[in-house]
C-alpha cells in the first residue's frame, strides 16, 4: 500500500506534467529584412491560469532585442509588471509577475511584445531559442515547460507597388492586385506592397492609385 503523503506527492508530480503536455510559451517563426526592426510576441495557449511567468532568450549573432521595448499586452491584470536583465552567459531573461496572485487573462495570444533588430548583414533563416521557461499557476504550483525553437528569415525589402515581388512596378502588379481582391488574399501580401494610397488597407481604391501611379510615370 503506497502511503498517503508518497501518494499527494505522485499526484502533484502528475500534474506538473499534465499542465506541461497541454500548455505552450512560445515565439511564432517570423522575417525580418536586415537593417529593420520587428515587434515580436511571445504568445501562451493555456488551459492552467498562471499569475507569472519567466523565459531566457537566446538570440542568434545578427539580431538584438531592445531592453526598453518589452512590454506586457491586455493579458495582464492591472498589478502585472514585467522586468528584464541579461545573464551572464548573454542570453536576455524575461520576468512578469502578480504580486496579488492575479491571473493572465484569456486562453491564447500574446503574452508580451518586444522588438527586435537586425543588422545589415543579417543572413537566415537563424534560430531563436527560448529556455528555462516558467510558470506559476494560482496555487502557486511552478511549472517547467520544454525548450523552443523559432525560426528568423532574413528576407528582401518590400518595395512599395511591387505587389506581385518581382522587384518592379509595372502593369503586372495592377492585375496582380486585382486578382488578389477578387480572391479575397490581399492580405497575404505585404501591405507596404498593396496600400498604394497610404490609408492602411487593401481595396479597390489602391488598384486606381497604382493606375494613376504608372499613367504618371512614377
Amino acid at each position: 500500500m503506497i502511503p498517503r503523503s508518497l501518494l499527494s506527492l505522485l499526484m502533484v508530480v502528475a500534474a506538473t506534467f499534465s499542465v506541461a503536455a497541454t500548455d505552450h510559451l512560445f515565439i511564432e517563426d517570423f522575417d525580418i529584412v536586415p537593417g529593420e526592426t520587428a515587434l515580436v510576441e511571445i504568445l501562451l495557449d493555456n488551459e492552467v491560469q498562471y499569475t507569472a511567468f519567466q523565459v531566457d532568450l537566446y538570440l542568434p549573432e545578427g539580431l538584438t532585442v531592445d531592453e526598453g521595448s518589452v512590454a506586457l499586452t491586455g493579458r495582464k491584470a492591472s498589478d502585472h509588471t514585467i522586468s528584464t536583465c541579461v545573464l551572464v552567459n548573454g542570453a536576455m531573461r524575461i520576468m512578469s509577475y502578480s504580486m496579488m496572485i492575479n491571473p493572465y487573462s484569456g486562453n491564447s495570444g500574446a503574452l508580451a511584445t518586444f522588438k527586435v533588430t537586425a543588422s545589415e548583414t543579417l543572413d537566415g533563416p537563424v534560430d531563436f531559442l527560448l529556455k528555462n521557461i516558467r510558470l506559476t499557476t494560482m496555487s502557486g504550483q511552478d511549472v517547467a515547460l520544454d525548450d523552443v525553437r523559432c525560426t528568423v528569415t532574413a528576407t528582401s525589402p518590400v518595395v512599395p507597388s511591387d505587389v506581385n515581388g518581382d522587384g518592379h512596378v509595372n502593369i503586372s502588379d495592377v492585375t496582380a492586385m486585382i486578382n488578389h481582391l477578387l480572391r479575397g488574399t490581399a492580405s497575404s501580401c505585404p501591405l507596404a506592397a498593396v496600400d498604394v494610397n497610404g490609408d492602411g488597407q487593401a481595396n479597390i481604391s489602391d488598384v486606381t492609385a497604382l493606375i494613376n501611379k504608372l499613367l504618371r510615370g512614377n
